[in-house]
């Protein structure tokens, strides 16, 4: 992928990241910075995604976007952590549109 893409991807990531980092555990926020490091997009996506899904509030995060960039990770071809991970984020992202305030 062209670099800007590549930079898009990961300030989607870090932004999604920094708006829910209060309501994570101190692992999970370290995980996702250390695949961020590493350049591992996929496992960082779908890391915090898995996490943020737990989450009640997630309305400061453009859940529309994250489909746009879960596919240009191809995650929703293979995923890394969790085999019904796509499956799983299109539904989080469908019901937190009918949510208020999102």
């Amino acid at each position: 992928m062209e670099k800007e893409i590549w930079r898009f991807i990961e300030e989607f990531i870090d932004s999604s990241l920094m708006s829910v980092i209060g309501k994570l555990s101190e692992d999970s926020v370290n995980e996702v910075k250390h695949y961020l490091a590493c350049d591992e997009f996929e496992m960082a996506f779908e890391g915090l995604f898995l996490e943020i899904m737990q989450l009640e509030n997630v309305s400061n995060i453009d859940l529309r976007q994250g489909l746009k960039v879960g596919q240009l990770l191809k995650l929703n071809e293979g995923t890394v952590f969790d085999i019904k991970f796509w499956e799983k984020f299109v539904a989080f992202v469908e019901s937190s549109n009918t949510m208020p305030n999102n």
